[in-house]
């Protein structure tokens, strides 16, 4: 089974088009914008990526949250 390479989904840094790098196997984005990121691993990088998660998820009275979807 092979893994299909989309164009990646992020947004280039100076003009706001779309980076036209291939993803990386199995993910939606490119190498230089986070596709071979495996996440945290250790016990206070998981901490740390938990406590983001909560501080900034989509909440109606979350200024931050411009890009969060209707639940």
């Amino acid at each position: 089974m092979t893994s299909v390479r989309v164009q990646c989904g992020a947004t280039r840094h100076r003009d706001g088009q779309p980076c036209q790098a291939k993803s990386e196997p199995g993910k939606r984005r490119c190498r230089f914008h986070g596709g071979r990121s495996t996440g945290p691993r250790t016990p206070e990088g998981k901490a740390r990526s938990l406590a983001n998660l909560r501080q900034f998820r989509c909440l109606p009275a979350n200024p931050l949250n411009r890009g969060c979807h209707a639940h």
